[in-house]
């Protein structure tokens, strides 16, 4: 018997998360294998603004965050 290639269902498990900044609930899958969550679509922040410890933002506060950051770039450039 092979084992299957496919991910098992506790693999791909979507959980719900809790926001540290603005505390609305939404779907996380940080942990799901293979990583497949909503975040991966926006730019990644810059590490200093990232806690590896800490609970992941909601899309509007990520969003935000990355705007800011982009925003912050861009005026530097010039």
């Amino acid at each position: 018997m092979t084992a299957s290639a496919s991910p098992t269902p506790a693999d791909t498990v979507v959980k719900s998360a809790r926001c540290p900044r603005c505390g609305r609930r939404f779907d996380c899958a940080r942990h799901a294998e293979p990583f497949d969550c909503w975040c991966k679509t926006l730019p990644p922040l810059p590490a200093n603004q990232v806690d590896p410890r800490g609970r992941c933002l909601c899309p509007e506060c990520l969003a935000t965050s990355v705007a800011g950051e982009q925003a912050v770039r861009t005026a530097t450039r010039g």
